[in-house]
């Protein structure tokens, strides 16, 4: 659904991080907050975006300039929301549910399908 939502066309993207447009064959799901400590955001569509290997992988995220994109992308108070939410998750931790991941993939088909 990333690779969808992110893409700019039917051959590349922007990344979030360095904002070079490259081949979608180069996109990774980068995620704001790890899956490690954050688990309850790996699904989350706010923390999730389009990443050129290069920023993901050898750049551990390309952090910095993933902060400065990442509100220009979805507004100052949905990233504010992240923010609380990744403490939320950090602090309590998240177990899923097979329910919960049926439901995702029902709410992301959808999503494809209107993509």
């Amino acid at each position: 659904m990333i690779r969808l939502r992110d893409r700019i066309d039917e051959s590349c993207f922007k990344c979030i991080s360095c904002g070079q447009i490259k081949d979608l064959s180069q996109m990774h799901a980068g995620h704001y907050y790890n899956v490690g400590q954050h688990d309850g955001l790996r699904f989350d569509e706010d923390n999730c975006h389009g990443q050129c290997n290069y920023c993901n992988t050898f750049l551990h995220g390309n952090l910095i300039e993933y902060t400065k994109n990442l509100p220009l992308k979805i507004g100052q108070n949905r990233f504010d929301a992240l923010q609380i939410r990744a403490g939320y998750y950090k602090r309590n931790g998240h177990k899923w549910h097979r329910f919960d991941i049926e439901q995702l993939i029902q709410q992301f088909e959808a999503q494809i399908k209107n993509l």
